[in-house]
């Protein structure tokens, strides 16, 4: 976990391991880090939540910091650069661009709008409450927290595999401006510029805005001259701070971002067909070769239009010399239109030309809380979250082998359809937490947070090719032998093959299918903090934390696709050790930790009789993931920081039989699970040499090495039938190393710096998808070498 590292907030250094207790939950996070200033140091981070400031080492929950000039330095610009940099953090592309994370081997790979991620991402402290809406949040940032374990049980949404905290840079005390513009391959063109500073005596405010341009790097295998992937993004932030007195303080946060960026295309590596009649140009098409340029996509159809904006409002209210009443109001609008290529070919065999949607979420936390002077400190409070999310997408597949299937054999060439979810959230949630020193040396912690949360749901899918042939018309005159008449457009297809009615559609009708799922559970955590030494801490910690179910967004021809899923839970078992060493220039950390894992969400499959494979969501009832972390930050001396970070998770899916992504019926149980790389490897080095005057020099390198893993339960068997272009599991994700390098001069007191940089600059072929689209089996690759210059400047 190189994100550990505590010599990283130095100007040349990788990153910091910080350590915070329950009351450092992020969305309660006030923390400022920063650095001592004795020689040798290795710099030390100072943790503050509810106005507690602590030493990193003095208590006991392990949290990822990466500084705001780490993030520049290493060119981290999303969440996709940061998970490269943090091992045991995982990210996953997928078809319509969204993001997601597992940490730990804590994940859920499900891309609709309404799915609830289980690494819960924060914006100075208010959560991003799905994943499409944090994109576009890393920029002008004090520094980035990844806590790892089940989170949620005092602030935020629950979570089972961690959180990630943005906090953003905040207005500054005196007038202060700044910015950086870079230039890169692919004419990769990043310029951000910022002012700060005060406007009245008890006013002053931080505006910043950032751009992101690049040309197309995917290149079509079938038509050499076509291109896609270009980058055009624009991002703002408001940040203003009003302190109309010493007990009151307000803090708004309005910030937003529009994406009109191609949507990656995957590359196809398998034919896997679900239906006995074939598209000559499907049994032509050639494979993508082993090259991360290389893809294919129908012309036009990658795209993208989207927009979000949050407003977040902080109010800090001193009640008494030891007594602070906080609220925390947020609120998100997201807007989506886009088109994603689906199945890594210029045919139309499973195309999205049109994914539209819309998220609308506010989210309320009040809390109280005590001071840091007593052996006896508490907080107590409690939030809720009303969510509403939209979709709506169209599936083009005239290309398909059950479009040429059913036209052959009952003159239904099906071509188009469109289906929708539409669905509300309400979670309301308590928690408290105490801590309670019974010596200098020895503190208990105890937190509990309860949830109840509802979800409804109203879900559909209409056609919308010919209303006589077409898809609805093959319902109702084949699947439904015409004892509902003849279809008429608009009307919803899928059939009710549960044995009660839902939502007043009948057995064996067609209809909407519409649903409530209510839910409601405890987390909880308990620990002890132990000071062997002022500069030596032992903790363990036990707990429970939940991710709530939820609906699926799929193209169903039954009522079983829409089904939920349930809630799933990660009791966590953890202990550890953080050392500071050798007159502060060696820091040492160690973790193992144990989860029970149940429950486990899961997209998966059911094969349909006369569709072949479709998508489900469904639940894992067991699973186990065990594993130890070790990490060491050396600083012999000013000019040279080294940090290293080993991590090895065992992962085991205990009990499931079912069929997997892959469409592989059988039991997979024993089997590793998905996106969780057995090894992790970071290593990261800074060296800065003087050069005369007030100029100085820096150099820097990281390597971070996976090992293999897989991207569907049992991954390491083919489905039968299959045709690839190379050998082996054809949904093994290969093990990659990735080296970044970095070189520059500045000047000593930070008014400029100009650098030169490099990502993946072994130019390492690598993917972190495969997944099954209809006939095909595809992958999405991360990007080739990437180089270029950076000039930032500060007034």
């Amino acid at each position: 976990m190189i994100g550990v590292a505590l010599g990283s907030l130095a100007a040349g250094t990788a990153h910091a391991h910080t350590a915070a207790d329950d009351t450092a939950a992020p969305a309660a996070q006030t923390e400022t880090a920063g650095t001592s200033g004795a020689a040798g140091d290795t710099g030390e981070i100072i943790v503050t939540a509810n106005k507690r400031e602590q030493r990193l080492n003095d208590v006991g929950i392990t949290v990822a910091v990466v500084s705001g000039d780490d993030l520049k330095d290493r060119q981290i610009v999303n969440l996709q650069d940061l998970a490269q940099s943090v091992p045991g953090l995982t990210y996953t592309n997928t078809a319509n661009g969204t993001p997601v994370y597992t940490l730990r081997g804590v994940g859920f790979n499900e891309s609709s709008l309404a799915s609830y991620p289980t690494v819960s991402v924060y914006l100075d402290q208010a959560p991003l409450v799905f994943g499409v809406l944090t994109r576009h949040s890393a920029y002008d940032l004090e520094r980035v927290e990844v806590l790892k374990g089940p989170q949620g049980t005092l602030f935020g949404q629950n979570s089972t595999g961690g959180a990630i905290n943005y906090v953003a840079a905040q207005p500054t005390d005196t007038l202060t401006a700044g910015g950086s513009i870079s230039y890169g391959r692919f004419n990769q063109v990043i310029g951000e510029a910022y002012v700060s500073g005060p406007l009245s005596d008890t006013l002053k405010a931080r505006i910043v805005g950032r751009i992101e341009r690049a040309d197309d790097w995917q290149i079509s295998n079938s038509r050499p001259n076509d291109r896609n992937g270009k980058t055009q993004n624009y991002m703002a932030r408001v940040i203003v701070d009003f302190e109309p007195s010493d007990a009151i303080r307000f803090n708004l946060n309005v910030n937003g971002w529009k994406d009109e960026s191609d949507t990656q295309a995957p590359q196809f590596i398998g034919r896997s067909p679900q239906n006995p009649v074939l598209a000559p140009e499907f049994l032509n098409a050639r494979f993508s070769p082993d090259n991360a340029r290389i893809a294919d996509w129908t012309p036009g159809t990658p795209f993208s239009d989207n927009r979000m904006l949050q407003a977040v409002l902080r109010a800090d209210i001193d009640l008494s010399s030891d007594i602070t009443l906080t609220s925390l109001t947020g609120y998100v609008d997201y807007k989506q239109r886009q088109g994603n290529e689906g199945e890594g070919l210029p045919l139309a065999a499973y195309d999205i030309p049109s994914d539209i949607g819309q998220i609308k979420s506010f989210t309320q936390e009040l809390r109280l809380s005590n001071g840091a002077d007593g052996p006896f400190r508490w907080v107590i409070g409690g939030n809720l979250e009303h969510s509403s999310v939209d979709q709506l997408l169209t599936l083009y597949y005239p290309d398909s082998s059950i479009s040429r299937t059913l036209g052959v054999a009952f003159g239904y060439p099906i071509t188009e359809l469109d289906y929708n979810s539409n669905q509300k959230m309400r979670n309301y949630a308590g928690f408290a937490n105490v801590e309670y020193d019974f010596t200098e040396q020895l503190t208990l912690k105890v937190g509990g947070r309860y949830t109840s949360a509802k979800t409804s749901v109203d879900a559909c899918s209409v056609a919308t090719d010919s209303p006589t042939n077409g898809t609805g018309a093959f319902f109702f005159d084949i699947l439904l032998g015409g004892a509902f008449g003849a279809y008429r457009p608009g009307l919803c297809y899928p059939i009710n093959d549960q044995p009660v009615a839902v939502g007043g559609v009948a057995p064996g009708a067609p209809g909407a299918y519409t649903g409530t799922l209510k839910e409601d559970n405890i987390s909880w955590r308990v620990g002890l903090d132990y000071k062997v030494t002022p500069d030596v801490l032992l903790y363990v910690n036990v707990g429970r934390g939940y991710k709530g179910g939820g609906y699926p967004a799929v193209s169903a021809s039954t009522f079983t696709q829409y089904l939920p899923y349930r809630q799933e839970s990660v009791l966590a078992y953890e202990g550890g050790i953080k050392a500071t060493l050798l007159d502060r220039t060696l820091q040492l950390n160690a973790a193992g930790f144990y989860y029970d894992y149940s429950d486990k969400q899961l997209r998966a499959r059911i094969i349909d009789p006369v569709f072949g494979r479709l998508e489900i969501l469904q639940n894992v009832p067991k699973s186990t993931i065990k594993g130890f972390e070790l990490e060491m930050t050396a600083r012999p001396s000013r000019q040279l920081t080294v940090s290293a970070a080993f991590t090895y998770i065992d992962s085991s899916i205990d009990e499931f039989i079912g069929i997997n992504g892959a469409g592989l019926q059988g039991d997979f149980s024993g089997t590793p699970i998905p996106f969780t790389p057995k090894y992790q490897v970071g290593v990261n080095a800074d060296y800065s040499v003087p050069l005369g005057g007030s100029l100085e020099g820096f150099f820097g390198a990281g390597i971070n090495y996976r090992s293999d893993t897989s991207a569907v339960i049992g991954g390491d068997v083919n489905p039968p039938g299959l045709e690839q272009s190379g050998s082996g599991p054809i949904y093994k994700i290969d093990d990659y190393a990735l080296v970044d390098l970095r070189a520059g001069v500045k000047v000593d007191d930070g008014r400029w710096q100009i650098s030169v940089f490099g990502k993946n600059v072994l130019n390492e072929f690598y993917w972190n998808n495969v997944s099954a689209a209809q006939d095909s089996v595809i992958r999405y690759t991360g990007q080739p070498a990437t180089y270029g210059v950076e000039l930032r400047f500060r007034m």
